[in-house]
């Protein structure tokens, strides 16, 4: 195999690092026994700089490319971000409805009073916007009042509408329901299909030259 550019990422199936590699597992190493390295390298992936500097962790994470593709976000040597998981909030959910199921109960009451004064009766017809009186002949014989609206053949008699009362509804009503909370707020998973291998980086190499 020829040899790797000093500060190359391989990917690897066993679960160890070769002699002159080093796992990605973002530890730092010394700068004065790496100087080449740490040309390369800087403090992008961690270190201070003047004693250490930090190696790419990419462990349980996907390496991307950096710059900014058509239509894609930017990404920074060294950047990390993303998440394993997300859990959805209101604001990532679409305009939608819910339905109510109530139950209402209801009580209502009507009253209705007619006009009728406790006095002698003075005329034998209906008179406008008058009530009912205590059925008198003049000489102080009561009659009866009540009729059953119908003659000797059953047929029935016109009628005399009374003056319109007011009708009063009292009571309320009283609605009753539960508007329940659903949903376990558990994080989904927003991980691709994966197997998880070792990545390396060579501690000893060819140093890149940029023509």
């Amino acid at each position: 195999m020829a040899d790797p550019f000093l500060g190359e990422i391989r990917m690897a199936g066993f679960n160890f690092n070769p002699y002159g590699w080093a796992l990605c597992q973002g530890q730092l190493v010394p700068l004065n026994q790496n100087t080449a390295l740490f040309a390369l390298l800087g403090t992008q992936f961690g270190g201070d700089g003047v004693s250490t500097f930090g190696l790419p962790d990419l462990r349980s994470r996907t390496p991307v490319g950096q710059g900014q593709g058509t239509g894609l976000s930017n990404y920074q040597m060294g950047q990390k971000g993303g998440s394993e998981s997300v859990t959805q909030l209101t604001s990532n959910m679409p305009t939608h409805t819910h339905m109510l199921s109530m139950l209402t109960n209801s009580s209502l009451a009507a009253t209705s009073t007619a006009q009728v004064v406790n006095a002698d009766a003075t005329s034998v017809a209906p008179i406008p916007g008058g009530c009912l009186g205590i059925p008198n002949d003049g000489a102080g014989t009561t009659y009866q009042l009540y009729h059953s609206g119908k003659d000797n053949s059953g047929n029935p008699l016109p009628r005399v509408d009374l003056a319109p009362q007011p009708v009063t509804l009292t009571g309320g009503v009283t609605v009753t329901g539960t508007a329940a909370l659903t949903g376990g707020n558990i994080p989904s998973s927003v991980l691709s299909p994966y197997i998880a291998v070792n990545f390396i980086i060579a501690m000893q190499g060819i140093f890149p030259s940029r023509n």
